[in-house]
């Protein structure tokens, strides 16, 4: 028998399922406790957020909590891995001026004046993380953590639950309950399911599942001096091997010209639906036995 309550967190709808009901307050009480302590640590909307510091240092570096620390390491990652893509990483509204597009100019003696840009280093390149929790964050730039974050509770609160209470648990994220999901520990009989479309779809304990909407493209945040992107799907769905990579390629597949190619070794499979309700299937869904025998 499956237990499911829902409870708010990250400014955000979260759903805790547990395959034994006698542990689902104590799973609640276990998601609870992370969500408000990553909400401490990343969401600006609260005053005493430590995020806030990083706002202030003027470019010096700052130590932080473990916590914090650990989500701007995979705010890092998920950036490198998208090319900036998961949006994590943007330019305030405080230019650098030396890290601008430019143009340089050389002459060799009597030959013709050659012009040419000189590249500039991306964007999520330059905030450094330091094994040692100091965390650098350049003037001009802004870390958004909160997506992160909700991907990182989903992940790990997940694991937490089955690790200290020995059942298998469902988390999810978002305003409709699907957003991020992750299951941990031993499954109910039949699997953990989410519904994708018309189709029931099987979970892999352990695996991440993520759906990125136009909406959550035009909630992303944007640096002054960046173009808001155009999302290039109504939808695309992500299975992949964390939630936080099923998250951030979809982020990225949604800007992309190309987004198969995008799809990394970590994907399982990906879901995309076009303006006009196209569908495209790439990979092995997992879908429920019993619908399909229906």
């Amino acid at each position: 028998m499956i237990a499911t309550a829902t409870l708010s967190g990250l400014d955000t709808d979260i759903t805790v399922s547990v395959t034994e009901p006698q542990s689902l307050n104590a799973a609640i009480h276990l998601i609870d406790g992370m969500a408000h302590a990553l909400d401490r640590s990343v969401n600006r909307g609260r005053p005493d957020a430590e995020i806030r510091l990083l706002d202030v240092a003027d470019g010096r570096p700052v130590l932080v909590g473990a916590l914090l620390h650990q989500v701007i390491v995979a705010a890092l990652y998920q950036a490198d891995l998208t090319d900036g893509a998961n949006r994590a990483v943007r330019r305030s509204a405080v230019p650098d001026y030396r890290h601008l597009p430019a143009m340089e100019f050389t002459t060799g003696g009597v030959r013709p004046v050659t012009v040419r840009t000189v590249a500039q280093m991306p964007i999520w390149l330059r905030p450094q993380a330091g094994p040692t929790g100091r965390v650098t964050v350049p003037i001009d730039v802004r870390l958004e953590l909160l997506p992160t974050a909700r991907a990182f509770l989903v992940d790990n609160g997940a694991r937490l639950v089955a690790g200290r209470l020995g059942c298998g648990v469902r988390v999810a994220i978002g305003p409709a309950g699907d957003t991020v999901v992750a299951t941990a520990g031993n499954p109910p009989l039949g699997g953990w399911h989410s519904p994708i479309a018309h189709r029931d779809i099987e979970l892999p304990v352990g695996a991440g599942l993520a759906t990125v909407r136009e909406s959550d493209l035009r909630a992303a945040p944007v640096g002054p001096f960046d173009p808001r992107p155009h999302a290039a799907f109504r939808e695309v769905t992500v299975l992949a091997d964390d939630p936080g990579t099923a998250w951030a390629l979809g982020l990225a597949a949604q800007q992309s010209a190309d987004p198969v190619a995008l799809l990394t070794d970590e994907v399982r499979a990906a879901r995309f639906v076009s303006a006009d309700g196209a569908e495209q299937l790439i990979g092995s869904w997992p879908v429920s036995p019993t619908l399909a025998a229906a």
